[in-house]
């Protein structure tokens, strides 16, 4: 039974393309995630009790693996969007966000965008696995609110889809997130020499996949919570500073600016900062929707 819904889903191939199509959108991925397209496994250490894998469709061609796991009498849903990483969703359980989440009252949502853990690579339209995500939690989980937790990458690709009339989050928690791709891949030359050339030979694909020409307009009314770190070479505070003066004004911004957290480790580093304002964030969102 166990290998049927393995296959089913194709779990453990989410380093290989999804069809013969996607082979050289996946072979322009590797300078950019090469290392991280291997088989997932769950992390060590971590109970899997009570978690249900689920398949999301994304207008990416992916078919998202996630898994999901339900509280009693549950106050909202969080859908956790990983960092780049060979952990993946895998993120979310091994530092102890999940948990967490569920102590709190939370229904949480962990999924891996296409390419990543254990979903089939298509294309670079991650903002749409974004969508996708939170989309089949607002359908799965009916009445209660959608928030969405993102770190790096995954944040990057969250707030790449804020401007959407459909986006589907009621509030979004944001760390250690770039301007724009460019400025995050600065230290690695082949790859930001790339994303140069299609700043210039196909700029309305790197605008899709750009924060910071989205967050000005931000569907009116979803909270957003920056956070960013003192230690945090990847993605300095000019980078959160930047961000926050693109937030439009429809949007209730916070910050949170932690000391000796390193990149996307703020629950991991300075745990006794980072949580109390995640939670205290997630209980004062109110849904934009009627």
């Amino acid at each position: 039974m166990g290998e049927a819904i393995r296959a089913q889903l194709n779990i453990g191939h989410g380093s290989g393309p999804a069809a013969p199509r996607w082979f050289w959108h996946h072979q322009l991925k590797k300078p950019f995630f090469g290392r991280f397209m291997k088989d997932w496994r769950w992390p060590a250490g971590v109970s899997e009790e009570g978690w249900e894998r689920v398949s999301i469709a994304s207008e990416s061609q992916s078919r998202l693996v996630a898994i999901v796991k339900q509280v009693p009498q549950a106050r909202g849903v969080v859908v956790c969007a990983h960092p780049m990483g060979l952990a993946a969703k895998g993120f979310w359980l091994r530092y102890g966000h999940a948990q967490a989440l569920l102590d709190a009252g939370y229904h949480v949502v962990a999924y891996d965008f296409n390419g990543f853990g254990e979903s089939p690579s298509t294309n670079f339209d991650y903002p749409l696995d974004a969508m996708a995500a939170g989309l089949w939690a607002r359908a799965r989980f009916p009445g209660l609110p959608v928030h969405a937790l993102c770190a790096s990458f995954g944040g990057n690709n969250t707030l790449s889809a804020i401007s959407r009339p459909d986006f589907p989050y009621d509030s979004v928690i944001a760390e250690g997130v770039a301007p724009s791709l460019p400025q995050f891949w600065k230290a690695y030359p082949f790859a930001h020499a790339v994303l140069e050339l299609s700043r210039i030979v196909a700029p309305a694909g790197e605008r899709k996949i750009r924060p910071v020409a989205h967050l000005p307009h931000a569907r009116p009314g979803v909270p957003l919570l920056l956070i960013s770190s003192h230690k945090d070479t990847w993605t300095p505070m000019a980078f959160g500073d930047e961000l926050a003066a693109a937030v439009a004004p429809t949007t209730p911004l916070r910050r949170l600016i932690l000391d000796k957290a390193e990149h996307t480790h703020g629950m991991r580093d300075e745990p006794e900062r980072y949580l109390p304002a995640v939670l205290d964030f997630l209980d004062a969102a109110t849904p934009a929707r009627s």
